[in-house]
C-alpha cells in the first residue's frame, strides 16, 4: 500500500537538509502554461485574502524513493510550478542545500542535463546558453500577474503567505515497485485520462447515499467518466438514425420518467461494438483502486498509447460533475436567507476547484440538501445532451470538431461547430459554469417540450450567441479593457470567429477564403505585437515606433497593435519587423511555409497592409472595436454595411 506522509510547505521543505526530489525520464516536461499558472496563483491569492494563516493545500504528490531522491511520479508540474515560484520569491533554502563546495538543487532532472543547468542558472541569477521554454514563459507568468495585482509591500506578504502556507501531501509507491513498473504505472495513470483519486471517492460516497438501483447507478456513473467516448456507442452495422432513436428515448426516459436503465451501455464483449477497447474501459473502472493496489502490469505502455483514440469531450468528467451540480443547485451558490436562517454559501473558484471535488459535493449535500437520486439522473441526462448536441475535441484537423449524431444543413451546423470551439477555447475549469449551465438547461427544455432532438442549427447559434453575449457584454469604454496588460484573450476569439463566420465580406483572395476556412480554434496561443515592443533596427523600426516617447505606450499596447498566436510562433516572430513577419504569414497563407494561420485577426492585418505604421495601428484599432460592436448586432445586414464601408 501507499504511505501518506505529513504535509510539506516550502518552508518545512527549507528546514530539510536532506529532502531532494527528482523528475524521471519518462515524465514529459514542465507543460504548464498561462492558464494554469494563473489559476493557481489566483486561488492562492484568493486563500490569502480570506485567511493569511490558513494553508493552502495543491494536492498529493506521488513518489518512489530511489537514492537519495523522491522520484516524481504524479505531480511534477504542480512542483515545478512551486519551484518557479521559488525563484521569483527568492526562497533559497527551499531552492537548493548549501555544502562546502556547492550547492545542489532540490529539484533534479534524469538524463536532462541542460535543463538541470537551465534551472541551476535562474536560481543563481546567471545567464546561460540553453532556455527552457516552458519554464522561462512559467516566469514571466507570474512576475505578470503580481506585478499587475501587487506592489512591492503587498507582494513581499503574499510570498510569505505562499512559503509558509502552499501545502501537499506526499504518498509513496511501494519499494517493490522497479523503475519498469513505475514507467508502465505512469504510461497507465496517464493515459487513462481518470483521476486514481477524487471521483472515484465521490462516487463511493453518492452511491452510498442511494436506497436503491445502486447497481445501475454505479454503471451509469462507470460509463459517464469515460469522456472520452459516448455514453451511447455505436452498434456494429447500425445505422445512425436508430442510435439517435436511442439518444431520443434515453434523454426522453430520464426527463419524463427518471428512468436511467437506457442511459448507458451495459458491459459488453469487445466484438459487439465498434470501439476494440470498450469493454477494457468498463472492466478497468469497475472498483476504485488505491494507488498500492494496482498490480504490476508486463503490458507495453505504448501498446496502450496506440489503443487510445484522440476524440475527446470539451470538459474532464470532474469539471462534467461540477457542471451538473451547478445546475442541480439551480446556479445558486451564494449564501442566502431563508425563513431568518443562513445558508452557507460557496466561493465560485472553491465551488469549480476539481481539486476541491468531493468537498463541494459534501457542503451540496450537508448545506443545501442535494438529492443523490435526482443528481445521478440529471448527470446522465446531461451526459447524453452532451454527447448529442456538443462538439467532442479530435486532434486530426480534417475534422477537429466531430459532430456525430447531430442533424442539421452543414453549413449551418459547422457555425455552431465553431462557435462552441471558441467558447471551448476561451474558458477553463473555473469559467465553463458561464455557459455550459445554461446551454444544457436550453437544450434539455427543448427536447422537453419538442420530444424531438433535431433543433435547427441557426435557432441553436442564436441560443449560443445569446448566452455569450450575457457572458461578455460590449461597453461603450470597452477599448480600455483591451489593453496588454488588461485583456482577456476571449476577445481575439471572438474577432476570429467571426471573421470566419463573414469570411467572404474580408477577405478577397479566393486562397485566403480556403485558408479561413481551415481555421481551427486552439487553446495555446499567446498575445503577440504586431508592432514589436522592443524594436530591432530593421526598415527604420526604432524610429517608425519610438516607444520611448511615453505618449506613445497606449498605441504600442492597445488591440489594433495585438494578434494571439501561439507560443511557438510568438517566439519565432518576436521583435521582428512587420515586413518580415508580413512574409512569413504569406507563406503560412499559401502553404509554403512550415507553419499555419493561427489567428485570423492576424492575417486580415497582413491582407489588407503591407507596411505598418502608428497611423495603420490607429485604423486596425478602429476597425478592431467597431468589428466587436457590429457582432453584437442581431441585423446580419450590418456585416455588408459596416464591410463596405472599408473599401
Amino acid at each position: 500500500m501507499t504511505n501518506t506522509k505529513q504535509a510539506f510547505t516550502p518552508y518545512t521543505i527549507s528546514k530539510d537538509e536532506r529532502l531532494f526530489f527528482s523528475i524521471p525520464l519518462y515524465q514529459r516536461l514542465f507543460e504548464w502554461g498561462e492558464e494554469q499558472i494563473v489559476q493557481l496563483l489566483d486561488d492562492l491569492y484568493s486563500s490569502y485574502t480570506r485567511n493569511c494563516n490558513s494553508p493552502y493545500y495543491i494536492g498529493m504528490l506521488t513518489a518512489k524513493e530511489t537514492g537519495k531522491n523522491k522520484e516524481l511520479v504524479d505531480g511534477q508540474q504542480r512542483f515545478t510550478a512551486m519551484f518557479l515560484l521559488g525563484i521569483y520569491f527568492g526562497w533559497k533554502k527551499f531552492l537548493y542545500v548549501s555544502k562546502e563546495t556547492s550547492q545542489i538543487l532540490r529539484l533534479q532532472f534524469t538524463a536532462r542535463e541542460e535543463d538541470k543547468e537551465y534551472l541551476k542558472a535562474k536560481v543563481e541569477g546567471k545567464e546561460y546558453s540553453y532556455t527552457n521554454q516552458k519554464m522561462e514563459k512559467g516566469l514571466e507568468y507570474i512576475s505578470t500577474y503580481l506585478n499587475k495585482k501587487l506592489d512591492k509591500k503587498q507582494e513581499k506578504k503574499f510570498g510569505e503567505y505562499i512559503f509558509h502556507h502552499l501545502t501537499f501531501f506526499l504518498s509513496e509507491l511501494p519499494d517493490e515497485y522497479s523503475s519498469k513498473d513505475l514507467n508502465t504505472y505512469f504510461e497507465r495513470m496517464n493515459t487513462s485520462g481518470k483521476s486514481l483519486e477524487n471521483y472515484e471517492i465521490l462516487k463511493v460516497d453518492i452511491i452510498s447515499r442511494l436506497s436503491s438501483n445502486k447497481e445501475n447507478y454505479t454503471l451509469l456513473w462507470n460509463a459517464c467518466s469515460i469522456m472520452e467516448k459516448m455514453i451511447l456507442r455505436k452498434h456494429n452495422n447500425e445505422p445512425l438514425d436508430k442510435l439517435r432513436n436511442r439518444y431520443k428515448e434515453s434523454i426522453l426516459n430520464i426527463i419524463e420518467n427518471g428512468h436511467i436503465d437506457n442511459a448507458f451501455e451495459k458491459p459488453q464483449t469487445r466484438f459487439d461494438i465498434e470501439e476494440e477497447d470498450d469493454s477494457d474501459d468498463i472492466d478497468e473502472i469497475t472498483a476504485p483502486k488505491t494507488i498500492g493496489s494496482i498490480p504490476i502490469s508486463q503490458e507495453n505502455p505504448y501498446k496502450r498509447v496506440k489503443r487510445r483514440t484522440d476524440e475527446h469531450s470539451l470538459l474532464t468528467f470532474p469539471e462534467f460533475l461540477l457542471q451538473v451540480l451547478y445546475i442541480c443547485l439551480n446556479k445558486d451558490i451564494d449564501e442566502h436567507e431563508e425563513d431568518g436562517i443562513i445558508i452557507e454559501g460557496m466561493y465560485t473558484t472553491d465551488f469549480f476547484d476539481v481539486r476541491k471535488l468531493c468537498e463541494t459535493f459534501r457542503w451540496a449535500f450537508n448545506k443545501r440538501g442535494l438529492d443523490a437520486e435526482k443528481f445521478m439522473q440529471k448527470l446522465g441526462l446531461c451526459r447524453l445532451i452532451t454527447d448529442y448536441f456538443i462538439i467532442r475535441m479530435n486532434d486530426e484537423d480534417e475534422e477537429p470538431y466531430p459532430f456525430k449524431l447531430y442533424k442539421g444543413e452543414e453549413k449551418d451546423k459547422m457555425k455552431v461547430r465553431m462557435f462552441l470551439a471558441m467558447l471551448y477555447s476561451a474558458s477553463s475549469a473555473m469559467t465553463y459554469h458561464m455557459w455550459m449551465p445554461e446551454l444544457l438547461t436550453y437544450l434539455e427544455d427543448f427536447v422537453s417540450k419538442n420530444r424531438i432532438l433535431d433543433i435547427n442549427a441557426s435557432d441553436y447559434l442564436f441560443k449560443l450567441k445569446e448566452i455569450d453575449n450575457k457572458w461578455h457584454p460590449f461597453k461603450d469604454d470597452l477599448a480600455k479593457y483591451l489593453t496588454y496588460s488588461t485583456i482577456d484573450r476571449y476577445w481575439f476569439w471572438r474577432i476570429d470567429y467571426y471573421l470566419w463566420e463573414q469570411r467572404e465580406l474580408f477577405f478577397k483572395e479566393q486562397d485566403q477564403i480556403k485558408v479561413v476556412e481551415k481555421y481551427v480554434f486552439r487553446r495555446n496561443r499567446s498575445i503577440e505585437h504586431i508592432a514589436p515592443q522592443h524594436p530591432k533596427d530593421e526598415f527604420g523600426d526604432k524610429n517608425r515606433f519610438n516607444w520611448d516617447d511615453e505618449t506613445l505606450s497606449e498605441k504600442r499596447d492597445c488591440l489594433g497593435n495585438m494578434v494571439m498566436i501561439s507560443s511557438g510562433q510568438n517566439s519565432s516572430l518576436t521583435n521582428s519587423c512587420f515586413e518580415v513577419k508580413h512574409t512569413v504569414m504569406n507563406n503560412y497563407a499559401s502553404g509554403k511555409g512550415h507553419g499555419t494561420v493561427e489567428s485570423l485577426k492576424m492575417l486580415y492585418v497582413y491582407s489588407k497592409y503591407k507596411n505598418w505604421s502608428l497611423d495603420n495601428i490607429d485604423e486596425h484599432q478602429r476597425f478592431s472595436i467597431d468589428f466587436l460592436k457590429i457582432s453584437y448586432e442581431k441585423d446580419t445586414d450590418n456585416w455588408k454595411t459596416f464591410a463596405s464601408s472599408l473599401s
